[in-house]
């Protein structure tokens, strides 16, 4: 490894239970040098200067614990930036933190690459690495691989401008193995400007699983909440789940191409999200279904244009109808997907959006299967002008129980065989505007008090607030208590939040 500005380059040595031991570096090759006998309770903190490598920084077995992790960090967050060809790679390595980097380097090669590691914390970093014209393959900027890899943490960084394709975060495991790394959590990361890609696929955001993985079923408990995602607009696919098991909630997503697509296993969860487009433009989606017994409920969204696979809602027909496929290996095709089966959508608002999608009116090749047993109950769908399209495009589907929905009045009500799910009323919303100005209830609205079944396995609405007694139609319930949850802003998350 070379360092462009040896001077500049100071790192200190602390002991994390007594900060005034320290042992001073200057070189990487110190650096390297102390990484490698790093133990319990250890701080390494890397002075300002530009770091320029010429392979990827290997730290391999070093375990800290519970009480005494070990620290690796820039001694002030953003000044150490990592150069040349590579960042970091973690081998078997557990109880470690990387902390306040910024990571400019080619992006052939990962930012930070976990391999078979546990409870390791990668905190208040700055991605944005050089991306190629033309890349060599596709460029994951931070990777969680490995069969023995769980319980690690990407939190409060900022990734920026994605261009080629790969995702800023990729959190897999061992697809040959067909194990997923478990209970991972991406919280408080601001994601922006993930270049729309003109329809080539590769391009998601935040990607979970493998192929094989979801299609397997494999479950990684993973968790993705509290995150801004701003412009971000690769592909269809914004946010891509091949696994089962997951929960996505409380992330604010704006003006982003592309809908959250649990695209390759079940039983994951989307849950007080706001997603929102203020801008012109097509294809500004809301959440994708596929698989079995998915729960999607208090979403808010507002403003979404897209249409078949990125409609503000939608259930795709799939190419199977189990849980599970041998489609995995050589036998996986673009079209290996399960259709939407007994999942379960209630509580969500839409206001202005574009119509909501319920399967397809003719059926797409390979993908004979269409939505079935899903249930979609005390949703609220509001017009504060008028649109031309419907509110729902109602494709083939089986055994769909609709009902006890609330829409916007319409006069003459329409025709359409949807038309019974709803009952047309003024809600009586109220703008908010300032932020990005959502619609709230009001205690004059229609839905107040009116939901049916399924209430009460919703402690809670989309702000954090109490559900009580019989609950309220669509996403929020009504109330003065003060929001817990909302739309997130740029500076509750990234490096330098809270």
């Amino acid at each position: 490894m070379k360092l462009r500005h040896p001077h500049l380059l100071l790192a200190a040595l602390l002991v994390f239970s007594s900060p005034a031991m320290a042992q001073v570096i200057d070189s990487l090759g110190a650096l390297s040098k102390a990484s490698a006998s790093l133990s319990p309770g250890v701080v390494l903190e890397v002075a300002d200067g530009i770091y320029t490598t010429k392979g990827g920084i290997k730290i391999v077995g070093k375990k800290g614990t519970e009480e005494k992790p070990i620290v690796l960090r820039a001694q002030h967050r953003g000044k150490a930036l990592i150069d040349g060809a590579a960042g970091f790679i973690f081998k078997d390595c557990e109880h470690l933190m990387l902390e306040g980097f910024t990571f400019v380097h080619d992006a052939d090669q990962q930012c930070v690459m976990l391999e078979n590691c546990h409870h390791v914390r990668i905190t208040r970093n700055t991605f944005r690495p050089t991306e190629r014209a033309k890349p060599r393959h596709w460029e994951h900027w931070v990777t969680v691989d490995g069969a023995n890899s769980g319980d690690n943490r990407v939190d409060h960084n900022l990734f920026e401008r994605k261009i080629n394709r790969g995702s800023p975060v990729f959190v897999r495991g061992d697809d040959t193995a067909l194990v997923c790394s478990q209970r991972d959590r991406i919280d408080h990361n601001h994601f922006r400007n993930v270049i729309y890609a003109n329809g080539e696929n590769g391009h998601e955001t935040i990607r979970t699983g493998g192929n094989d993985l979801g299609a397997s079923g494999r479950s990684s408990f993973t968790i993705i909440e509290d995150n801004l995602l701003e412009h971000c607009s690769g592909e269809d696919e914004l946010v891509s789940l091949k696994s089962s098991d997951n929960i996505i909630r409380r992330n604010t997503l704006i003006n982003c191409r592309g809908a959250i697509c649990m695209r390759l296993g079940n039983r994951s969860e989307t849950s007080g999200n706001f997603i929102i487009a203020s801008e012109d433009g097509p294809g500004f989606g809301g959440v994708k279904l596929y698989g079995f017994e998915h729960r999607v409920f208090n979403n808010y969204f507002q403003g979404l244009t897209g249409r078949r696979h990125e409609a503000p809602f939608a259930l795709v027909p799939g190419m199977h109808d189990t849980p599970t496929t041998e489609n995995i290996g050589k036998k996986y095709d673009d079209n290996t997907a399960t259709a939407p089966t007994k999942c379960w959508i209630a509580f969500n608002t839409w206001v202005d959006c574009s119509p909501l999608q319920f399967g397809f009116e003719k059926e797409e090749k390979g993908r004979e299967h269409v939505p079935t047993d899903c249930v979609f109950i005390n949703n609220l769908i509001v017009r504060t002008q008028p649109m031309a399209k419907p509110l729902v495009n109602l494709g083939m589907v089986h055994d769909l129980r609709a009902h006890d929905n609330l829409a916007s009045a319409m006069d003459p009500a329409p025709a359409a065989p949807w038309a019974g799910w709803f009952r047309f009323a003024e809600p009586q919303l109220l703008l908010e505007k300032k932020g990005q100005g959502t619609w709230r209830l009001t205690g004059k609205s229609p839905a107040v008090d009116a939901a049916v079944e399924g209430s009460a396995n919703l402690p809670q609405d989309i702000f954090g607030h109490p559900r009580k007694g019989r609950c309220d139609i669509g996403a929020e319930e009504f109330g003065s208590e003060t929001p817990v949850h909302g739309i997130l802003t740029a500076d509750q998350v990234g490096p330098d939040a809270p």
